[in-house]
C-alpha cells in the first residue's frame, strides 16, 4: 500500500482561534472487495469522529474501484490524528478487518470555492 503525506500542513484559519485543516484520501480497493470493505470503513470513521474529526464527504469511485473521502478537524490535525491512531477504538475496529485496499493516497487539500 503507497501512502502519500504532505511535507508540511495546510491550514484555513479564519480567526486565531479557529483553524480547519482538510485531509483527502482515496482508497484503491481490490476488484470486487467494495462490498467487504465499506461496513469496516465505516466503524472507522464513528471512531474517527470521536477524536473530533468530520467527513466533509465521501464517495464510491465505481470506475476506479475506490473510495474517496475528505475529513477535517479544527485545532492540531496531526496532534487528533496521532491520538486517533493510537487509540485502543481504532485497534478493536482493525481486529478481523478485510485486507482489500491495493494503495491509498492522503494529501492535504485547500478549498477552491
Amino acid at each position: 500500500m503507497t501512502t502519500s503525506q504532505p511535507a508540511s500542513m495546510h491550514v484555513v484559519a479564519d480567526d486565531e482561534r479557529h483553524v480547519t485543516t482538510t485531509q483527502l484520501r482515496r482508497y484503491e480497493i481490490e476488484d470486487g472487495q467494495m462490498e467487504a470493505f465499506l461496513p469496516y470503513w465505516r466503524k472507522l470513521i464513528e471512531q474517527r469522529q470521536k477524536f473530533g474529526f468530520r467527513v466533509v464527504f465521501a464517495y464510491v469511485d465505481e470506475t476506479n474501484n475506490e473510495v474517496v473521502w475528505a475529513v477535517e478537524h479544527d485545532g492540531d490535525f496531526k496532534a487528533a490524528e496521532a491520538a486517533y491512531f493510537h487509540s485502543a477504538e481504532r485497534a478493536a475496529v482493525l481486529v478481523g478487518a478485510p485486507h482489500v485496499m491495493k494503495g491509498a493516497k492522503i494529501g492535504l487539500a485547500t478549498r477552491l470555492m
